[in-house]
């Protein structure tokens, strides 16, 4: 489970200060009860950098603390990744926009379909979990469009994703990646449909 570390901190402040070190949950948000220290895991990107995590006994659950400014279930940082999906809203095409932010000649480039599939998964997760924000909230996000243009120009503000993380906390474990959080109880509360066996053909009839 992924619980919102909520910080002002940048990335580079909160490695040089290892602050992951201090990071503090009071209680399971699950349950309520008491944890205990989990240890820590690794994060790679954009340079190697520790989350906190904790363990709750009683839901025997880990329960990991990501700061504000990192993806979910996505390498990299929020502001990485909305300034890809920013490119890509402005340029003439996809393919122009993949050439931009993944070039041929850097030191890890990679195929121009590859470069493509990469951009397509980081636009459509963003503008998907965009348009679910502006059905949680209508009041304050209606008239937007489900682009990073369109509720930068709403916010006022150039850190649309981390600032989204703040404005829809409540709602985070409904949210799709990079900015929800993975909540397995908003997994558990939905409906899980499983397809019934087929009885086959009936058998034939007894002879006479």
């Amino acid at each position: 489970m992924q619980q919102r570390l909520a910080t002002a901190l940048t990335f580079e402040a909160y490695v040089t200060g290892e602050e992951w070190r201090t990071a503090t949950l009071s209680c399971c948000p699950a349950c309520t009860g008491p944890v205990t220290s989990g240890g820590t895991y690794g994060r790679k990107l954009p340079k190697p950098a520790r989350i906190a995590r904790f363990y709750c006994a009683l839901c025997h659950m880990t329960i990991s603390l990501l700061p504000d400014f990192y993806a979910s279930r996505t390498p990299g940082l929020l502001r990485d990744i909305e300034e890809v999906v920013a490119v890509a809203e402005s340029a003439r095409s996809l393919e122009d926009a993949a050439n931009r932010v993944r070039p041929a000649d850097a030191a890890a480039a990679v195929t121009l379909t590859s470069a493509l599939r990469w951009l397509c998964r980081r636009v459509g997760a963003v503008h998907r979990a965009l348009a679910t924000v502006i059905g949680l909230l209508p009041a304050r996000f209606e008239g937007c469009a489900t682009t990073i243009a369109s509720f930068r120009e709403r916010l006022g503000t150039t850190q649309v994703l981390v600032g989204l993380r703040e404005i829809c906390a409540r709602y985070l474990g409904g949210l799709a990646a990079p900015l929800g959080l993975i909540d397995p109880r908003a997994t558990r509360a939905r409906p899980r449909w499983r397809r019934q066996q087929s009885t086959g053909p009936d058998p034939p009839a007894p002879s006479p």
